[in-house]
């Protein structure tokens, strides 16, 4: 989480996972355990313990990356997460994620890609319109 601290890393996530989910709690899969004390504080977003069960996945790293996608292939009838990373290679890697926040240079960076937006029929609120790109 490089430069910030708890309380920050939650409130940027907190506003970022509902503005992808219209729901009013979000079940969160992550399995980073950093992510996972700070999501633990918040009375709103709700960790599970597995991938199939959450709204939107929160991924650090290639490996569980490819977990969950395995995963999602054996399991057709399982509700589909929205994937979401801290990496922007995996973003640009893999279409099924849908945006990162990551950190450059020391400073963070936020992207989403438009038609991964469209599969999932999410609209941004304005404020974000501005970290949408059409390619990466």
């Amino acid at each position: 989480m490089y430069a910030l601290d708890r309380d920050s890393t939650l409130k940027i996530y907190h506003k970022l996972f509902f503005s992808l989910s219209p729901k009013t709690e979000i079940s969160v899969y992550v399995n980073d355990d950093e992510y996972r004390k700070i999501f633990l504080t918040s009375k709103r977003l709700h960790l599970v313990e597995d991938p199939k069960d959450a709204d939107i996945v929160l991924i650090t790293n290639e490996k569980t990356l490819d977990q969950v996608l395995a995963q999602e292939k054996i399991s057709q009838t399982a509700k589909k997460p929205i994937l979401f990373v801290t990496d922007y290679h995996l973003l640009a890697r893999y279409n099924e994620v849908v945006g990162a926040f990551y950190w450059r240079k020391g400073r963070s960076q936020l992207l989403f890609v438009k038609n991964r937006l469209d599969k999932y029929h999410i609209t941004l609120p304005d404020e974000y319109q501005r970290f949408i790109v059409d390619v990466l």
